[in-house]
């Protein structure tokens, strides 16, 4: 069993058995960039085209060009039988006159390269029979040199098939470059690693300062070669809500099969052709649409530093710090609205109390009032008896009321001496 290896890790599923498990040896296929390690080689009995940029003789040319190749990998480059970009694949079909013959298309670590993903998948509608299938295998960004880089959006997608883009833009390439990833396997820099790396040893390079120089240079110059790069970023959910929302639209006929996660690397995609663009329009679609969104932001958490350390644990050991931590926000609820209780309360006190410093207060200011007038009133009779006591004083020291004297001494007695009735 061929398994594939990362950093010394064998996965447990065979890659070429999970992209192929939709994909007999019977059916007519094309293949897209096998290069040097094709998935349905003729040798092996597929009856299935090879379709490259770049004709057979350049493609081995370029090959021996680099050192790391053996002999054997060199032997597995099969003869181009296609010639042409893959975003443009019913193009280069129309010119054979073979649309809509073919029952598979495979392609590996090609799909994140179209600077136009809409235009290709529309270009294998009209390739592929009523049925027929796509079978990809697609980098996981938690998993490659993608691995800071967020998603790409549905409008990324609908941008590049509104502009008919046909190479990755200035942005894309400085974008691969700007915090390109590398885990540190004991002091071996690796571009492609495993789920589950530890967050730590996956550092960014520091090379974006000479990017960004590249990129004004190359706009300067107004530069028109095709420089490579990963146009699009993935983790399975993010992939599926894009083509379930593009199919949606109407904009390729396109039903998800699977889309799912290796232990390494790789998103395995299959995707069956429909007849019709109003068959990818399932009635269930917003709920299946909202748990989407959910999975691509916890896709998102798992390559934190709280999430690697969420990942160690199993599944009954997350469901019971879940519930400890759904327990704590009801406690903590139900403290919050005692707490809210009683400053009601006390805000309900303060109010009477304010209200009857008013009444008070108002009192207060009456008292001083009347106060100040009994002073007044006081001092007002004061004044009149001094006044009056002047007067008498005055009255006495008088002559008249010396002359009268004795008569008031007559009157007096005989006051004294009148009968008692």
């Amino acid at each position: 069993m061929m398994g594939v290896t990362f950093l010394g890790m064998r996965c447990k599923m065979d890659r070429r058995d999970q992209i192929l498990k939709y994909i007999g040896k019977e059916q007519l296929g094309i293949e897209i960039g096998p290069y040097c390690w094709p998935l349905t080689p003729k040798r092996d009995g597929y009856r299935c085209l090879v379709m490259d940029v770049f004709d057979t003789a350049t493609t081995r040319a370029r090959a021996a060009e680099n050192p790391t190749f053996t002999a054997e990998v060199l032997a597995g480059i099969e003869d181009i039988d296609l010639v042409g970009s893959s975003t443009l694949i019913d193009d280069v079909i129309e010119r054979e006159g073979r649309l809509g013959e073919f029952d598979y298309i495979v392609s590996s670590h090609n799909f994140e390269h179209l600077p136009n993903p809409l235009r290709f998948l529309q270009g294998c509608a009209r390739v592929l029979k009523p049925e027929g299938i796509i079978s990809m295998a697609i980098p996981d960004r938690r998993a490659c040199y993608d691995y800071f880089r967020p998603v790409t959006r549905l409008a990324d997608w609908l941008d590049a098939w509104l502009t008919d883009r046909h190479r990755p833009t200035y942005a894309q390439s400085f974008d691969e470059r700007w915090v390109r990833a590398s885990y540190d396997h004991h002091g071996v820099p690796y571009g492609s690693f495993f789920q589950g790396a530890d967050p730590a040893l996956i550092t960014a390079a520091m090379t974006f300062e000479e990017d960004f120089a590249m990129w004004r240079d190359r706009l300067k110059a107004n530069d028109a070669e095709y420089h490579d790069a990963h146009c699009s970023v993935f983790t399975p959910a993010s992939l599926e809500l894009l083509l379930r929302d593009s199919a949606w639209l109407g904009l390729i006929p396109f039903e998800v099969v699977e889309i799912y996660h290796s232990p390494g690397v790789d998103i395995f995609v299959h995707l069956r052709r429909l007849r019709s663009v109003e068959d990818a329009r399932p009635a269930d679609y917003p709920a299946i649409r909202e748990r989407l969104l959910h999975r691509v932001l916890e896709e998102a958490a798992q390559t934190s530093k709280i999430g690697h350390l969420l990942g160690g644990l199993d599944q009954q050991q997350v469901e019971r710090m879940v519930q400890a931590g759904r327990d704590a926000g009801s406690a903590d609820a139900d403290a919050l609205a005692q707490l809210q209780r009683e400053s009601n309360e006390l805000r309900a006190q303060v109010s009477a109390l304010q209200a009857q410093l008013g009444e008070t207060e108002r009192a207060a200011s009456y008292a001083r009032s009347e106060r100040l007038a009994l002073q007044r009133e006081v001092a007002e009779s004061r004044e009149k008896e001094r006044h009056l006591n002047a007067s008498i004083a005055d009255l006495r020291e008088s002559t008249s009321w010396r002359i009268t004297a004795p008569i008031r001494k007559v009157k007096q007695a005989l006051s004294k001496k009148a009968p008692m009735n």
